[in-house]
Order: C-alpha cells, then sequence, then structure tokens
C-alpha cells in the first residue's frame, strides 16, 4: 500500500473539486459584486480653502475642478448600503443624476456638472472597469488557488512527518 501516492491523488481529486466549486460560485456572485454604486470624488479649488469651512450656497465650479477641462484624473468610490435612500432621493430632487452602465453598476454624479464633466468622468469610470474587474477576479483566483496549496503543504509535511517514524 502506497499511502503517499494515496494522497497525491486525493489531493488532486479534492482540488479539481475546489477549483470547480469556487469557480461556479464566482460565475453567480461575481457579476452581482461588480454592479456597485459609486461616486466620484470631486477635487476641490485651492481657491475653496478648508473643506470644513466652506460656503456651499456658491456655484459649483467657483468650488470645484472640471475634470474634463483640466484632464483631471478619476477617482470612484464605492457608495455603502446605508447611503443609497439619500442619493437615490437627491436624484428624484434633481440634484444629482445617475450613469447606469452595461455591467449594472451605478455612477452618481453631480447635477450641477456639465454635460462634457459629465461625459467625462462617467467615461473614465467605464474605461476603469477592467481594473476593478481584475481586482475581484484576483480575489476569487487567490480562493481557489491558495486552499489546495496549503493542502499540499499539509500532506507533504504529513508524509516528511511518517517517514520520520517508518522502520528502516
Amino acid at each position: 500500500m502506497n499511502i503517499r501516492r494515496g494522497l497525491w491523488r486525493t489531493w488532486i481529486f479534492l482540488s479539481v473539486l475546489w477549483i470547480i466549486g469556487t469557480l461556479t460560485l464566482a460565475c453567480f456572485i461575481l457579476p452581482d459584486s461588480l454592479a456597485q454604486r459609486y461616486q466620484y470624488v470631486y477635487m476641490m479649488k485651492k481657491e475653496a480653502g478648508d473643506p470644513n469651512k466652506v460656503d456651499w450656497t456658491k456655484d459649483f465650479y467657483a468650488l470645484m475642478r472640471s475634470p474634463s477641462e483640466e484632464k483631471l484624473p478619476t477617482t470612484f468610490e464605492i457608495l455603502t448600503y446605508q447611503y443609497f435612500a439619500n442619493w437615490d432621493e437627491d436624484v428624484k430632487k434633481g440634484k444629482m443624476i445617475t450613469v447606469d452602465f452595461p455591467d449594472k453598476s451605478r455612477l452618481y454624479l453631480s447635477a450641477q456638472m456639465t454635460k462634457d464633466d459629465q461625459n467625462y468622468v462617467s467615461k473614465t469610470s467605464w474605461d476603469q472597469r477592467w481594473e476593478r474587474w481584475g481586482t475581484e477576479a484576483l480575489r476569487w483566483g487567490a480562493g481557489a488557488v491558495v486552499p489546495p496549496f496549503i493542502l499540499l503543504l499539509l500532506g507533504s509535511f504529513m508524509v516528511w512527518v511518517g517517514r520520520g517514524f517508518a522502520r528502516d
């Protein structure tokens, strides 16, 4: 009886099952996890001063930089579920607009932005989707590969320890 060969085959069998199960689960969960709601991180002008002491009644572009005119790098944050109702209410009031993308993600933008800025920001958001998708795929890939690798190491150590007790 060859324990080492049996453990090797068991590891291959379990690893294949684990990877298939993880990839199947990813196919069901990944599309929904990518369908996030995002907000654009606005860049304030230096002249606006301290963000805590700003007069928010001023014109939007008196406080904020124009992303399309200045070709600013765009940054987005995931909107947490606690704020969905408030932001959707702002959309109904006309304070915000939403841009819905084919991957079911949604971007919230200020209605005070010009059409050029809205188009620029939404285009860069859509262009950054590959980075977001790659990050999620990397997490799932690590979840599929790391546990079988750890199991292989544990099995190898068990065989090594077992050989220490074997008779010569």
